[in-house]
């Protein structure tokens, strides 16, 4: 095969690898699937992109080489995701073509690259005509390559699979020998099979995943889904929403050596991980926030666990549920252990099938009478638990020196977003953690976001130097509660406002008289009083769950009472008491 320059700036290199084929998508897939389409020209957030410099440049040749060598390994890199008729599909293919764009280094290898990183990151895939990876080179006055430009899709590739992929890339670019041209051997066996002696493929992971041993993983993770949401606060945001702008998405990140050096020591402390440090601090903050002794998480979970997972270069990452009550007569040290079970609980489940969790997640939301709004997210985002530091034991003297060189910024805010809240770690290297931090304003408002993220970093440091109590985490960051005026009651299933129940349940009666009743007795739940001339319970409970999606602060009331008439105007919420009943219950399936 030869390489041709169809242009002044782009190299254009055609491969034939083995394996094509077609099949569903994988569980990983998946997920990421709903969320692409959902943004659609915004999807570009999710890119993935690195800068290769290279120490000594190499020739072209060798570049093509090396990108068609893994394009023909891994079918990942000629992959398209493809709507059909029966659902979303991967479709690989045996041969095609790769265009590489090429620019000047002008000098200056290092900037260049990652401008055209930025540049390749801009516009958001069209996965049924492109390939999932776009890739730039820059070369030196002599032709020679000397940084290469790597974006991918979020729906090809998490953090592992991207990193795996470019570390890859740039050892057989540095290597003392070339990348082989031929096409790579083992890969003839169906794509429903993994290859003797082949690397892992996605089509043999969606294969499996559908298989007897697959259906029965997912079996045991549904469960967890189940009995998580049985106990779970149907949100974590059933607050006064604020108002906001047109760009009401906020993201933050602190680069901090002071969080890797506390949240190390604090892990070796409590013997747990630093991801369990850093989860527990982010649950904590939260519900010191929206006052909830509950707290519900999906945390995103990669589970590379074995030596197939680690080697596949594609999306792996599931959604993982948390459901953790919260104590706050404990100190910080003792909350972070009591986490740590619960978190490996809901990583070891994390695999399981989306269509199933989105069923589990409707039909517990029908029978509690919610609709769930799992938008609170953490993702620890680095490879592996070794976050090396050369502070391990640091003192309070020591921490305020690193922390001086913390250094905070904010990102562009985004229109829109599917999360609500999302606490994200990464390692950037030479003992700093990258924080990110995504909030919606209309539930976070104002510097809550600087608030949040710099108080991690705050209640890590005091935490290794002194005791910190859970019920003291708001003062000590200078985080002030949510406001809920006296109208809003705590239910079993959050926190709500009667009177927008009420409201909720007069709306899908046609516009009927309701008023809602607490009995002050009893859990909290709400009974609302409807003036109704038919119907029945039933018929208006299946009227207010499909009413629910998007409503923050309601849920369906735990009866109904549907009445032949109001009482008179100004008669007060009680009256309702008097007033003859048509039928009463609480509109649930026996």
């Amino acid at each position: 095969m030869t390489d041709t320059s169809t242009s002044a700036g782009t190299l254009s290199l055609a491969f034939t690898g083995q394996g094509a084929g077609a099949g569903p998508l994988t569980w990983a897939q998946s997920v990421m699937w709903g969320p692409m389409q959902w943004f659609g020209k915004e999807a570009s957030q999710f890119n993935i992109g690195r800068a290769l410099v290279l120490p000594e440049p190499v020739a072209p040749q060798r570049l093509t080489a090396v990108l068609r060598h893994l394009v023909e390994t891994h079918q990942t890199l000629r992959t398209r995701y493809v709507q059909r008729a029966d659902g979303p599909r991967q479709e690989v293919a045996a041969t095609g073509t790769y265009d590489v764009v090429v620019v000047d280094d002008q000098g200056d290898p290092a900037r260049v690259g990652e401008e055209l990183v930025a540049t390749l990151t801009e516009a958001a895939f069209d996965h049924e005509a492109q390939w999932p990876l776009r890739v730039g080179c820059a070369r030196d006055r002599a032709g020679r390559i000397s940084a290469v430009a790597l974006v991918g899709s979020h729906l090809a590739f998490d953090g592992w699979a991207f990193t795996t992929l470019t570390d890859v890339l740039l050892d057989r670019l540095t290597g003392a020998e070339p990348a082989s041209d031929a096409p790579p051997s083992g890969q003839t066996a169906p794509p429903a099979a993994r290859p003797a002696g082949g690397v892992p493929q996605p089509l043999a992971q969606a294969a499996f995943q559908r298989s007897a041993a697959g259906q029965q993983t997912s079996r045991l993770g549904l469960r967890h889904w189940e009995q998580g949401l049985s106990v779970a606060p149907a949100s974590m945001f059933d607050l006064p929403a604020a108002p906001t702008g047109d760009q009401p998405v906020e993201r933050h990140l602190l680069d901090s050596t002071a969080v890797t050096a506390a949240a190390t020591a604090l892990a070796t402390r409590t013997r747990t991980s630093f991801s369990t440090v850093l989860l527990g601090l982010t649950t904590l903050i939260l519900t010191a926030y929206n006052g909830h002794r509950t707290a519900v998480f999906k945390l995103i979970a990669g589970n590379r666990l074995d030596r197939d997972s680690r080697d596949l270069i594609a999306l792996n990452t599931l959604d993982a549920l948390l459901v953790h009550r919260v104590d706050d007569d404990v100190d910080l040290l003792t909350a972070i252990r009591n986490l740590h079970r619960p978190a490996f609980d809901a990583y070891r489940r994390a695999q399981c099938d989306p269509a199933g969790v989105r069923g589990v997640v409707e039909r517990v939301g029908r029978r509690r009478g919610v609709a769930f709004d799992l938008s609170a997210y953490f993702n620890n985002g680095h490879r592996g638990s070794d976050w090396a530091t050369p502070d391990p034991d640091p003192g309070p003297d020591r921490l305020a020196v690193l922390r001086r060189d913390s250094r905070y910024s904010r990102l562009e805010p985004l229109s829109k977003s599917d999360m609500r809240f999302y606490v994200a770690a990464s390692n950037l290297g030479d003992g700093r953690c990258r924080l990110g931090l995504l909030v919606d304003t209309a539930y976070l408002p104002g510097s809550l976001g600087e608030t949040v993220i710099r108080g991690i970093e705050t209640l890590l440091c005091d935490a290794v130097t002194e005791e910190v109590r859970v019920a003291e985490i708001a003062g000590r960051i200078g985080l002030t509660p949510a406001r809920r005026g006296a109208d809003w009651v705590s239910t079993p299933t959050g926190w709500v406002r009667p009177q927008a129940v009420a409201d909720l349940v007069g709306e899908v009666a046609g516009g009927a008289p309701a008023a809602a009743l607490v009995d002050p007795a009893g859990d909290g739940g709400v009974t609302v009083y409807v003036a109704a001339s038919e119907g029945s319970p039933q018929e208006l409970h299946r009227r207010v769950l499909d009413a629910l999606p998007g409503r923050t602060g309601v849920a369906a009331p735990a009866g109904y009472v549907i009445c032949r008439s109001a009482p008179p105007v100004g008669a007060g919420p009680d009256a309702w008491r008097d007033v003859p009943v048509f039928a009463r219950g609480s509109g649930r399936d026996a």
